[in-house]
């Protein structure tokens, strides 16, 4: 069910961008977003926004080389005496011949323009209703502090755990050369199977993978964008994190089944990780082993 919703509707773009780092991070894209607008009070359907911006998002950074750029903008246009929200999104590098690809999936209008310098620009037009300022009564309980619905709080979680898990980086990483996903599922395989071992570390996937540590610091660096004991510890706390939510053990058991030794180093490195603790997924289990 799709409904209405009103609020100053920048932030929200704000927080799909946000969101979406980790795998602009991973595919070596430097996203950057430049609203011209900073505040905008308008009625919208949040479900449909935020699907054709993460949508689209996604698809350019998937196909824009390393180390290329993506800027986002955002404009108020009158079409045909409606008010749109112009979403401007520029690259450079990308291959016009997968267009139609890239702009797959979009409720919204997509219009894709070829620049100078080997840019190109895609302008997603969005409809909104602006009311009239004696008719906002907004529902304080529904809005955070930050002007975004409440539960857009919950999706930008999902999207953020959608693009940092290990899966989507061999996914983002086989877009851009099958070789390097081939490695990076490699390299995933040999944690999971060492995840209960705690003493499991870089020294051990070097061996594993048959590379120097130099090597391999390079390999993964430039894939993920962690080094190599940063790498692991992540695998472990999105297994970590797998386990809590679809499984009956509780935190002390997940703990183990991760390989970390300390209670209180998995809870400190499992906030750093997702925000919150991992108690916060059970938290209707009295018996979490907290």
């Amino acid at each position: 069910m799709k409904f209405l919703t009103r609020s100053n509707i920048i932030p929200l773009f704000k927080g799909v961008v946000d969101a979406i780092q980790p795998y602009a991070r991973s595919n070596q894209v430097s996203l950057i977003f430049r609203p011209e607008i900073t505040e905008l009070v308008v009625e919208y359907h949040p479900e449909i926004v935020i699907h054709d911006v993460t949508q689209l998002l996604c698809n350019i950074i998937a196909f824009t080389p390393q180390n290329y750029h993506i800027e986002m903008k955002i404009h108020e246009v009158v079409i045909d005496d409606e008010p749109y929200l112009e979403i401007g999104i520029k690259n450079n590098g990308a291959n016009l011949a997968r267009i139609t690809e890239i702009t797959a999936h979009i409720t919204n209008k997509v219009k894709v323009t070829s620049l100078a310098h080997n840019e190109t620009l895609y302008q997603l037009y969005i409809s909104y209703n602006k009311p009239e300022i004696q008719e906002l009564n907004t529902d304080i309980s529904k809005i955070d502090h930050h002007g975004i619905p409440a539960y857009y709080a919950q999706i930008s979680k999902k999207l953020r755990s959608h693009f940092a898990n290990p899966e989507n980086l061999e996914r983002a990483a086989a877009i851009k050369n099958q070789a390097d996903g081939v490695f990076l599922q490699k390299i995933n395989a040999l944690i999971m199977s060492n995840l209960e071992h705690e003493g499991f570390n870089p020294d051990c996937l070097c061996k594993g993978m048959a590379l120097s540590r130099t090597q391999l610091y390079r390999k993964l660096k430039a894939l993920t964008h962690q080094p190599p004991a940063q790498y692991i510890q992540f695998v472990r706390l999105q297994k970590a994190k797998e386990y809590l939510q679809n499984t009956e053990f509780n935190v002390g058991e997940v703990v183990l089944k991760v390989g970390f030794a300390s209670h209180s180093h998995f809870t400190r490195a499992f906030h750093d990780q997702f925000g919150f603790k991992p108690s916060f997924l059970k938290k209707d289990n009295p018996e979490n082993g907290t």
